[in-house]
């Protein structure tokens, strides 16, 4: 009687996880990948396959085709497959088990703003608000002092610098100046960026995004030329925020100080058990 052979190594994909199989050939089909875009190929396969993780289309836990697989499934070669496998492996969406594959990884929580790497932007427009910019700055500037020290620039490199007025619901929220260190978004200063988010932009242009933030609030009053544009008193106390986003890598990422009106929107903070005490001894100074 002959022995049936045994394989070595992880079975074959559509044996392993059907389900995990169906699931990825109907996210395959939405996938599109634009050879004539200067994005770069990595950028937007690893863009469709963040989407399809963050909303549950790629389920927690899913065992992903190899990498041969993925270069079948979407005509793309190796290396263009590695880099976008690498990148989400490093920003925590996906996890590489030896022998077995690449799994998508458990998703954290979202909770509220300013407890997140998300913007304002982002942040106010999943809740559901109307949310407008007033762009009054964009482009590539020499840095200031505080520019170079935050995002750790040489004398030489420059910073994309944006400075927006953020409204919710048509009330002004935020006077926000944000900076981007310049060579690591080439060419976003010709972007057009109307209407859009930042972080959403560097996301599916550079393949960018923040993985964690420190940030900082105290009480200033303002000026003549921030009241102006937020239409409140000159000398009004607000909520004056700094904030700087890290990469996977820990890099620093964006620059962020605002004028925040807790009298449009307050500020809303969820903690669990565990961050109570670390967000208690943050408030303290100490």
């Amino acid at each position: 009687m002959s022995v049936p052979h045994k394989t070595r190594g992880r079975p074959p994909f559509e044996v392993a996880d059907n389900r995990a199989a169906r699931a990825f050939a109907a996210f395959a089909e939405t996938c599109r990948v634009d050879r004539g875009s200067a994005i770069p190929l990595w950028v937007q396969l690893k863009t469709c396959m963040e989407d399809a993780i963050c909303a549950g289309v790629l389920a927690e836990g899913a065992r992903l085709p190899s990498e041969q697989g993925l270069c079948d499934i979407f005509s793309l070669s190796r290396p263009v497959i590695r880099a976008a496998l690498a990148s989400l492996a490093s920003e925590g969406l996906v996890v590489k088990e030896a022998r077995r594959g690449v799994f998508v990884a458990a998703q954290p929580p979202n909770v509220g703003f300013l407890a997140t790497t998300s913007g304002v932007f982002e942040d106010l427009t999943v809740k559901g608000h109307t949310v407008d910019e007033r762009t009054y700055t964009f482009g590539l500037f020499r840095a200031d002092a505080d520019e170079r020290c935050v995002l750790k620039l040489l004398e030489d490199q420059k910073t994309l610098r944006i400075l927006r007025v953020y409204s919710v619901d048509h009330k002004p929220l935020t006077h926000t100046l944000i900076s981007l260190p310049g060579h690591r978004v080439p060419g976003m200063e010709n972007l057009d960026i109307t209407g859009r988010s930042i972080f959403e932009t560097i996301r599916l242009n550079y393949g960018l995004r923040p993985q964690r933030a420190d940030r900082s609030i105290r009480c200033s009053a303002v000026c003549a030329v921030v009241a102006k544009r937020m239409g409140v008193e000159a000398g009004m106390p607000m909520l004056d925020i700094r904030s700087i986003a890290y990469d996977h890598d820990g890099n620093p990422l964006e620059f962020y100080r605002a004028f925040f009106n807790s009298n449009v929107a307050p500020l809303r903070f969820s903690t669990d058990a565990a961050s109570t005490f670390d967000s208690l001894v943050d408030a303290s100074g100490a």
